[in-house]
């Protein structure tokens, strides 16, 4: 490896460790930081931590630093310790994120947690105690990380690459809304990238690209996400009312050749009744329980229609379909559903359901938002007769 060719190498993990660096920053700054995000950040703290042990590692082999058998086992154990704290702190993001905060249990689950250790402390232990017993078993004497180092450096980071990805796949097969899945497939497929991307490394050997591919797959990550939080509700994860403008301004959104297009709006019956007798805590189990309802109900529809979360425990459907009595389905199912999830709740969560068609061409979404909220009310007051 040319000294040419090894400075070359280095600019390019500064230049990678430049970009994620910006990304970490920015993620650092935001006032309300989740669990959630904060294991985000750690994996990227190990990501720059990994290219700048790397780079020393290219220096060591291309000359530009001395490389006594000490400085190349120190060296490589870095190595080890960040690219597995990759995909160590990946791992956690994962299942934060497919909504199994393991993460959270560290105190009151102690052997999970010890159990999801081993690899990291057994392959480090392991490393330690073959430095000093027999440290030409990693370095041979041609000063070369031998076949067994590098199965240790690969073995590890895969196992939990392998336990994101499953994770992840798992709960995206479970959403019955097809909308949500990318998210998930997501989170397991960059750990994924990072087996890619490394068996591309070591058959072009000292080209940077497994600095760059993870970089380019981390940014384009955080960009996916930054969008969902523009456009998502947080507590829900539905669409926001943002979102919703997006998407009516395109009048493509609106028609569908062949198709009648119904906005639907859905409130909670007696809410505040709920918040003030419950607490607010309830309260918001309540809106998860409507917007589950609402997205089981929808994912059994032949078209996927706009859901969102209008406001407070309003939501708003913007639904396609052929036949008028689809909406009827869907108002049922809706209740039917949400029925089923209010059985262990200490109150009857019942919601208001109206919609309207969108007439002509001359007919706008606001007039028949006008029309859907009338409809509301309407069936809102006999919701509350029947109950009481």
């Amino acid at each position: 490896m040319s000294a040419p060719y090894v400075l070359y190498y280095i600019e390019a993990n500064f230049v990678c460790v430049i970009f994620i660096g910006i990304l970490l920053v920015h993620d650092l700054r935001k006032v309300s930081r989740q669990e959630k995000q904060m294991l985000f950040d750690y994996a990227v703290t190990a990501h720059i931590a990994y290219f700048l042990s790397d780079s020393c590692w290219a220096a060591v082999l291309g000359g530009l630093l001395p490389g006594p058998r000490w400085l190349v086992l120190t060296v490589n154990l870095t190595n080890l310790i960040f690219l597995t704290s990759i995909a160590f702190f990946w791992f956690f993001f994962a299942l934060e994120s497919v909504g199994m905060p393991m993460w959270r249990d560290r105190r009151t689950n102690k052997r999970r947690m010890n159990l999801i250790r081993i690899p990291v402390m057994g392959s480090l232990l392991m490393y330690l105690i073959g430095c000093i017993a027999a440290p030409e078993y990693w370095i041979p004497p041609t000063g070369k990380p031998g076949v067994a180092y590098y199965l240790l450096l690969v073995i590890t980071p895969t196992l939990y690459v392998l336990a994101s990805f499953f994770c992840a796949l798992r709960q995206a097969r479970k959403q019955e809304n097809a909308a949500n899945r990318p998210l998930f497939i997501l989170v397991g497929a960059y750990p994924m990238s990072m087996v890619v991307f490394g068996v591309l490394q070591l058959q072009v050997s000292f080209t940077p690209l497994f600095c760059f591919g993870l970089t380019g797959m981390l940014i384009f990550f955080y960009v996916q996400v930054m969008e969902d939080r523009v456009s998502l509700d947080p507590m829900t994860g539905l669409n926001n009312r943002g979102q919703l403008m997006r998407y009516v301004s395109q009048p493509a959104n609106l028609r569908w050749e062949g198709l009648r297009t119904y906005v639907v709006m859905v409130d909670a019956n007696s809410f505040k009744q709920i918040n003030d007798t419950y607490g607010h805590a309830e309260g918001d189990h309540a809106i998860l329980l409507i917007a589950d309802a609402l997205k089981g109900a929808v994912g059994v529809m032949p078209v996927s229609p706009f859901l969102g979360r209008y406001g407070g425990d309003e939501f708003i459907l913007v639904v396609h379909t052929d036949r008028e009595e689809a909406m009827e389905d869907l108002a049922g199912e809706i209740r039917r559903r949400l029925a089923d999830s209010c059985r262990q709740t200490p109150y009857r969560l019942t919601v208001g359901i109206g919609w309207a068609e969108l007439a002509g061409a001359d007919d706008t979404f606001q007039a028949c938002l006008k029309r859907a909220d009338r409809r509301l009310y309407e069936d809102k007051a006999r919701t509350k007769a029947a109950v009481s």
